[in-house]
């Protein structure tokens, strides 16, 4: 009886996610008809950012429930299940960004991450900026460990000039015919993370090495070829260009829906958001003899509460779940306000999280002026009950904050590298700031006042800053090699204590930040 109500779920189940499946019948990635067909599916994830389980967001004014491996782990058996029935082959691909926003992530350095995409099936996945951010030696741990492969075609060794993994993998169809899948890495990887964390590696140009990659394995293999990308939108289009013959790509970094998908040239690019919101899918039908291949369908698919979960993968995070310290779970606090950090604003304009965790910054030194970069600041806190977990997830990095003194000239060209950026660029190198008050003209700052006086260019400020920014994270290379008095203080567990001694947080916006 029970295995019976099983059966009938999964049919229904499978029947409401085909509703969410776009067609899209005439997508060619070659011009010649394929005769007889070999059908394959390509289930494709990005950024999930160490968000394993579900978790809330706001949806039309109403608070729902999304993601969560688990959820994401039963619909890949399911839709594997369905496949199996028809000799459809199913592969799992990974944009790059496993690791980094959330305690489970930041607590375990991305173990239990890599053993659930194991359980999983995952089949490549390409190296994202984030996944050193515990360093190289556990970056390679995770390789190590992991039973599918790092691909990426660009990032190598700085001794040796040698690949860090391998450029592309080949998925079997049959024994004529392969799926290849090409990796690529921004080359923001260089300053998104903490660049003591990246001292022996470097970034090539992807949009070269993906066309060596290509024109390699082009004459080696016959079918689709794939690139698997976390690098950006301008990049995969300049990818695109260059790289015409290339099936579709699969992207990721920007952290965008891309529905309906994008195209440049002929080429379809396809991204699914962040956090495991949606799980991508694209079947492909590839001609037996050519190997020319036409893209039926492609969609997204929710991930939400009412999908089944898979009881393996729950085990596997009951247990990581189960070791997490009590205490992210306490309540340390109330914010009377929603504190914003979402990516759309808290890259481009001012919030009032901005403000608040820059004034706590320049509290705490003493300093005239504090800076943060907005790619510090990972999420939101909702209003209501502040636990440590939320300020984890907020700020997952471990960023000490420094002091250092800086002139009024080199104030302004801090703050007009970070203005250049539009707003659907997400800059994460956009400054918030306390102690002062500016104008954005267009990519040029106006108007500077500090504690309501105007900047002196060649005066001397006392600025607290975090150590990612020392070290010329995000690009700044105007506070690199500087001195500075270290607090030795993670900014994150400042942020922890002034909410326990507060206790009530009323954060608002003070038009320290305008534009034209």
């Amino acid at each position: 009886m029970r295995m019976n109500r099983i059966y009938k779920f999964t049919i229904l189940f499978l029947v409401v996610i085909s509703i969410f499946l776009t067609p899209c019948r005439d997508v060619l990635c070659e011009d010649r008809n394929a005769t007889p067909p070999v059908h394959a599916t390509i289930l494709f994830l990005n950024d999930i950012h160490g968000n394993l389980t579900p978790f809330e967001t706001t949806q039309n004014g109403t608070s729902i429930e999304v993601g969560g491996i688990a959820h994401i782990a039963a619909l890949i058996k399911a839709i594997r299940a369905e496949n199996i029935k028809t000799n459809t082959k199913t592969f799992v691909l990974i944009a790059g960004d496993i690791l980094q926003g959330t305690p489970l992530s930041t607590v375990f350095k991305g173990e239990p991450d890599v053993k659930i995409l194991n359980i999983i099936g995952v089949d490549a996945f390409t190296i994202g900026n984030h996944e050193f951010d515990f360093g190289t030696d556990n970056f390679l741990l995770l390789k190590k460990n992991s039973d599918f492969p790092f691909i990426s075609s660009n990032i190598i060794w700085k001794d040796t000039g040698e690949l860090v993994c391998q450029p592309f993998t080949t998925l079997p169809l049959n024994k004529d015919l392969s799926i290849t899948i090409i990796g690529a890495t921004t080359q923001e990887l260089l300053t998104t993370t903490d660049p003591s964390n990246v001292t022996n590696i470097d970034v090539l140009d992807s949009v070269t090495t993906v066309k060596h990659a290509f024109d390699e394995q082009a004459v080696k293999t016959k079918g689709p070829v794939i690139l698997l990308s976390h690098s950006n939108f301008r990049t995969d289009a300049k990818i695109a260009e260059n790289v015409q013959g290339l099936c579709a790509i699969i992207g990721g970094h920007d952290q965008i829906l891309f529905n309906p998908y994008r195209i440049v040239g002929r080429v379809p690019i396809f991204q699914a958001f962040e956090k495991g919101k949606y799980l991508g899918r694209i079947d492909l039908s590839i001609d037996s003899a050519a190997g020319d291949t036409t893209i039926t369908n492609w969609g997204y698919i929710p991930i939400t509460s009412k999908l089944p979960s898979d009881q393996n993968t729950e085990n596997i995070l009951k247990k990581y779940t189960a070791q997490l310290d009590v205490k992210f779970r306490e309540v340390i606090g109330e914010s009377k306000t929603f504190l914003d950090g979402e990516r759309e604003r808290i890259r481009y304009e001012e919030t009032n999280l901005g403000d608040w965790v820059t004034d706590i910054m320049r509290e705490f030194t003493s300093a005239e002026i504090a800076l943060i970069n907005a790619g510090s600041i990972r999420s939101s806190i909702n209003e209501g009950p502040i636990t440590i977990e939320e300020i984890f997830r907020m700020m997952p990095y471990p960023n000490e904050i420094v002091v250092m003194e800086l002139t009024g000239k080199e104030i302004l060209d801090a703050l007009t590298r970070s203005v250049r950026g539009s707003r659907e660029d997400e800059d994460g190198g956009f400054l918030h700031v306390s102690g002062m008050n500016f104008i954005i003209n267009s990519k040029s700052v106006e108007n500077i006042l500090v504690c309501n006086e105007p900047l002196v260019m060649d005066r001397m400020y006392k600025v607290a800053i975090t150590d990612f920014l020392t070290a010329g994270g995000d690009g700044y290379s105007i506070f690199k090699d500087k001195p500075y008095l270290s607090t030795r203080l993670p900014l994150r567990e400042l942020v922890i204590d002034t909410v326990r001694k507060k206790q009530t947080i009323d954060a608002h916006t003070e038009n320290r930040i305008l534009r034209k």
